[in-house]
This record gives C-alpha cells, structure tokens and sequence, in this order.
C-alpha cells in the first residue's frame, strides 16, 4: 500500500517497469506469492472502479486485469499472472489536455470539451416522470447534462451530479427530515426550498433554490461541510464548470494543481 500511495501520487514522474518486456506507462508492485487482493484498501482510499475488463493503460497484456482504481492522472489496477498468483500496477491514465472552450459555447458543451465527453452514447431519462415524481419541473441544462453524460459517475473523480433517480431520492430525503438551512432556505416543496443535484468527496452539497415559477433562473446554493452555504447567480452547468477550473473561484475550488479533466463512469459491483 505504501509503494503504491507513492507512485500514485508521483505524477511529476515516469512510470517505468524492471520486468523484462514491459511497457512503459506503468510499474509493476511485487506482491508475495499468497497475496490476498488490497480491493477494501483501495476501494477507501481512491475513487470507483475505473474499468473492468479490457483496461484503456499501459498494463501488461500477458496478465489478467480484473479491475482498476483511479486517482488523477493515473490508476491502481488489480488481477492474476499465468501461473495465478496477485499482480498488482500502477499506470498511466490517458485524459484530455487542458483546452480553453469558445465562450459562445453552452456550459455543457464547455463540459464536453473539457473531459471529452462520455465513453458511450447515454439512453434519455423519462423527464416526464422524473418531474411527475418530484414535483416541480427541472432546470433544461442539469437535463441536457444528464442526457450528455448520463451522470452515472464523478467529474474529475471528485463531483458527483446525481442521476435523475438519485436526485429525487435526496429531495425526498432532506424533505422527510426537514433538513433546513436556516429559516430562508427550507427543503423543497416548501416555497423558495432546496433541490440538491450533487455533492462531492467535501462533504459539500450544491442545490437549487427553487426561486419562481422558471427552473433555468434557480440560483444555485453552494453549502460546505459546516453547513454554511453561499449563493451564486448562475446555473448548475456553469457553476460546476467553474468549480472544475476556475482556481480563483470564491466556493472552495476544486481547480487547483488539476491538470486534466475528466468525467469518469461508475462501474456496478459484480453479481
């Protein structure tokens, strides 16, 4: 765990490999014969599952990948050599250069061109039903966003914008438990409450308030971990736009020393 904390954190350094054949892009971690996979240790201390299966990194090919953390710019992955024993790796990760969007784009273009965009083509929520459920239409750009990247996963592996089902899962949430901030910002349904659409690794949260009868004018309330909370007269695509690369920004930001963007796809445990 430690050479592999170190390595992982080491990205002013190449990752090379003393086994013979090997590519570069990654460093093999030697593990004694009857390792036992570290997969609790490294489910804690990094993001998801990166990937199962065929890995996009410079990893060995004559050995089995199971899967793959990620942190940054590079990933811990996990599986077994021929003759079976534990093969653990440090490799690269490939993410998009910084680039700088035209203005003119929308915030989820700008998004797109940042990170790259999604994997794979995202299957449309039924809004009807989401909004049925909830109660309330939702902003037309948190939806464009759910329908460009699905949000089943984590901007930068730190924000995580919730799905439409878990959107509503946490207003139903804070409602149950009447979780107010103070008296001007109750939880929705009451008039002027809180809708949250997402939090991060900070135990921050970010939430409309439900101004007025247009969802695209919802300000956005940013609260941190001590349940002190600032409001932003912007939508939800662009305040998380700015919170991934604005290092100036006056919420906590989450820009600094980021040298890559990307949006990372949860991947389900194994049946």
């Amino acid at each position: 765990m430690a050479t592999v904390s170190r390595l992982m954190g080491a990205e002013v350094s190449a990752l090379t490999c003393e086994q013979p054949g090997h590519p570069d892009g990654h460093t093999c971690v030697l593990v004694s014969d009857n390792g036992i996979p570290p997969t609790d240790a490294f489910g804690n201390r990094y993001s998801g599952v990166y990937w199962r299966g065929e890995p996009p990194m410079a990893v060995p090919e004559e050995h089995v990948w199971d899967h793959a953390w990620a942190h940054g710019m590079r990933a811990v992955a996990v599986g077994q050599s021929a003759d079976g024993r534990l093969v653990v790796a440090v490799a690269e990760r490939t993410i998009p250069q910084p680039v700088d969007p035209p203005a003119e784009m929308s915030w989820v273009q700008q998004l797109v061109a940042i990170t790259g965009g999604p994997s794979a083509p995202v299957p449309p929520p039924n809004w009807a039903v989401v909004e049925s459920r909830l109660g309330t239409p939702l902003p037309s750009d948190y939806k464009r966003l759910v329908e460009t990247f699905g949000c089943d996963g984590m901007f930068n592996g730190f924000f995580d914008v919730f799905h439409p089902e878990e959107l509503v899962w946490h207003t139903e949430y804070h409602a149950g438990y009447d979780m107010a901030f103070g008296d001007e910002h109750p939880p929705f349904p009451a008039p002027g409450g809180l809708i949250p659409w997402s939090n991060n690794e900070h135990e921050e949260t970010y939430f409309w308030i439900t101004e007025g009868p247009d969802p695209d004018r919802w300000p956005v309330y940013a609260v941190d971990s001590l349940d002190e909370g600032s409001r932003f007269e912007c939508t939800a695509t662009e305040f998380l736009f700015r919170q991934m690369t604005d290092q100036e920004h006056p919420f906590h930001t989450a820009a600094e020393g980021v040298r890559g963007h990307w949006f990372q796809k949860r991947i389900p445990p194994k049946s």
